[in-house]
């Protein structure tokens, strides 16, 4: 290590992803990141050989393992507690950086010095734009999208609200939330908002941490010259297959409960269902099936009353103990 580069612990929990992980984590130590980095990795009792293959193709990896699946949170909490440097990347197993992205995101964070977290632009290995920021949820986001607002509210509107397909992720800004597929996090906010809540097995997480540290005087911000790839959804869909929406949806509301309470909440459900039926509508309309039944789901998982809820307001993974973590 050298004494006047960045240290960057980069915390990975793996389940079931043998096929992807070797290879991103290859891709990460293999290039130059303008940083040191410490590769720390749990695996939340994968039975596909991902501790192995870890192993084997990557030594460099400090890897805790057992067979319990602690979920997303809990197993990325005892990697930060391993962590001593002053950065902590929370970084997906089938996600990697672009030569150089990670010290583009430690100089971003010292240049904005009120900066929680600082976000990359993420890419799906194709190129294409993984839209990663957003604003917090809210029943005025809500009612733009049923009543149609994007047909008629001003495009520097959207952009500012950082609607998908307005926000095209090309500028710093700050923003509400980003996606913890690849997510930088300052040690001294970690140590004031504290790690992520245990609670949200999966999804939602990382809304709920900018939440927090929003409400502490942090912010994120967010670097495009900084690009990481993102495969997308490799544990989700081992997990919950096409179950995934519901998943995804009651762990949002769960957040929005926590934020806002029941009754704001009962009129955000109510109102994203209808802006779901509508654009289901639409894309039957229009004659786009595969559109269509996804925003059938989404409108089904809208309107369902937190089926199967784990009492802690988690959600149980299809084997009964706790979910794994996938975007």
């Amino acid at each position: 290590m050298s004494g006047d580069r960045a240290q960057v612990d980069v915390g990975v929990v793996t389940w079931n992803t043998a096929d992807v992980t070797p290879d991103a984590l290859r891709r990460l130590l293999d290039t130059d990141q303008g940083c040191d980095i410490r590769l720390l990795v749990r695996d939340n009792g994968s039975t596909d050989g991902t501790v192995e293959a870890v192993a084997a193709r990557v030594p460099e990896a400090e890897i805790d393992a057992d067979d319990r699946n602690l979920g997303f949170a809990a197993g990325m909490n005892r990697l930060i507690a391993r962590s001593t440097a002053p950065w902590f990347l929370a970084l997906n197993p089938d996600a990697w950086p672009e030569p150089g992205a990670v010290g583009r995101l430690v100089a971003a964070g010292l240049k904005h010095t009120s900066a929680g977290a600082v976000a990359p632009r993420i890419e799906r290995p194709d190129a294409t734009l993984e839209h990663s920021t957003h604003p917090f949820p809210s029943l005025p986001v809500a009612l733009l999208h049923a009543t149609g607002g994007r047909a008629w509210m001003p495009r520097r509107v959207q952009d500012w609200l950082m609607l998908e397909g307005r926000w095209n992720h090309d500028r710093v800004r700050w923003v509400d939330w980003a996606v913890g597929a690849a997510l930088l996090l300052n040690r001294r906010a970690l140590d004031d908002v504290g790690p992520f809540d245990e609670g949200f097995f999966m999804y939602a997480e990382d809304l709920e941490w900018c939440w927090r540290a929003r409400r502490r005087g942090w912010g994120v911000v967010f670097e495009p010259s900084s690009v990481f790839r993102h495969v997308g959804n490799v544990s989700g869909a081992r997990a919950y297959g096409t179950g995934r929406i519901e998943v995804e949806t009651q762990s949002a509301y769960r957040f929005h409960r926590m934020a806002h309470g029941p009754v704001a909440t009962a009129a955000y459900r109510a109102v994203s269902a209808v802006a779901a039926a509508e654009l289901w509508a639409r894309a039957r309309a229009r004659g786009d099936h595969g559109a269509a039944e996804h925003w059938a789901r989404r409108a089904r998982a809208h309107l369902a009353r937190r089926p199967g809820e784990h009492p802690s307001g988690g959600v149980p993974s299809p084997g009964g103990g706790q979910s794994s973590r996938a975007r």
